[in-house]
């Protein structure tokens, strides 16, 4: 009796090997030095698998290579170092390794680890609802921000720049506003590994709704009353300046008026006098005792001294009227 057995080979590829060291799988703490090595089985050394990553660290370093093993078989070898960041906490890191096929489809599979890595809190904020500048009696909540590993049993501390004291111990803190609340906050974040506090953030307050609209219109009335203050005394220093031009102007029309009057006055005065003066030297230079044989037909001493003072006369009048007919101009004007 013979006995035969089939058998049968699943033509599947194997996945690479993917170790760690130190193991990612548990919490790796920030900062240490991270060594991923990917390995594959070369069973053909001249057509050999290829690897690749993905989701490769920034600050990674990556060396491949072909190597033979003390047993004369070869493996294909891929080794990704880098220092353990908090930025790539829960990230999936894979290996994928690719083997050559005769037809056109090459096969692929991977091998996949996640990253755990432990830190103190980053990134540390404050998150303020509805915003931070409230009017009174407003509910306002602060809430804290954080990332960090492990998060569990964080814990939160609340401070108000001008106080040593803390105001809360709770991740969320609530409160109605008053004037008091207004001020500057910032809040701490701690777990096993340390803390971090964020940065100051300002809470403004202002006054109710009715007490904005009191204010505004308090506001506006106040300056309408400044601006009537401010137009009467404009008006009344304009009216003041008006005031004392044209009592100015008048002063100085009447000491024209005044001088010109004295100054005719003063004309007419020495007209007169040069008249008189001159009657009496022409009447001087007459002389009736002596007969004047040769001037018969000229006209008598008499006629002469009437023409003479006629003239004198005619130069006497035409000066007066000139000098009403300026004060009359000067007092028109």
């Amino acid at each position: 009796m013979h006995t035969s057995s089939l058998i049968s080979s699943a033509d599947s590829p194997q996945p690479p090997e993917l170790i760690s060291n130190p193991d990612v799988s548990k919490y790796v703490k920030e900062g240490t030095a991270v060594n991923l090595i990917c390995s594959v089985e070369a069973s053909c050394p001249k057509q050999p698998p290829t690897l690749s990553w993905t989701n490769i660290p920034k600050s990674a370093n990556i060396i491949t290579q072909l190597q033979e093993k003390p047993d004369k078989t070869h493996s294909v070898f891929s080794s990704m170092t880098f220092n353990a960041s908090y930025m790539d906490h829960r990230l999936s890191i894979s290996c994928t390794v690719t083997y050559p096929r005769n037809i056109s489809n090459n096969t692929t599979v991977e091998s996949t680890v996640m990253l755990n890595i432990s830190f103190h809190p980053k990134e540390t904020h404050i998150i303020i609802e509805p915003s931070a500048s409230v009017t009174v009696g407003t509910n306002v909540t602060f809430t804290c921000k954080s990332k960090a590993s492990p998060s569990n049993n964080m814990t939160y501390t609340w401070y108000k720049h001008e106080k040593k004291t803390p105001l809360a111990q709770e991740k969320k803190m609530s409160f109605i506003v008053t004037h008091n609340n207004a001020g500057w906050y910032f809040c701490t974040a701690l777990n096993k590994h340390g803390n971090q506090s964020s940065e100051e953030i300002q809470l403004l307050v202002t006054g109710s709704f009715k007490a904005v609209i009191y204010g505004c219109i308090g506001g506006l009335l106040a300056l309408l009353v400044i601006s009537a203050v401010f137009y009467y005394m404009r008006t009344k220093t304009l009216s003041q300046t008006n005031t004392r031009r044209k009592d100015q102007t008048t002063n100085k029309n009447e000491d024209m008026l005044d001088i010109y009057y004295n100054n005719a006055i003063e004309i007419n005065t020495n007209c007169k006098m040069s008249v008189k003066e001159t009657d009496d030297v022409h009447y001087e230079e007459i002389d009736f005792s002596k007969p004047h044989t040769k001037h018969i037909n000229k006209k008598n001493p008499e006629t002469e001294y009437v023409e003479i003072q006629e003239s004198e006369r005619k130069k006497q009048i035409k000066s007066v009227q000139k000098q009403e007919e300026l004060y009359t101009l000067v007092k028109i004007n």
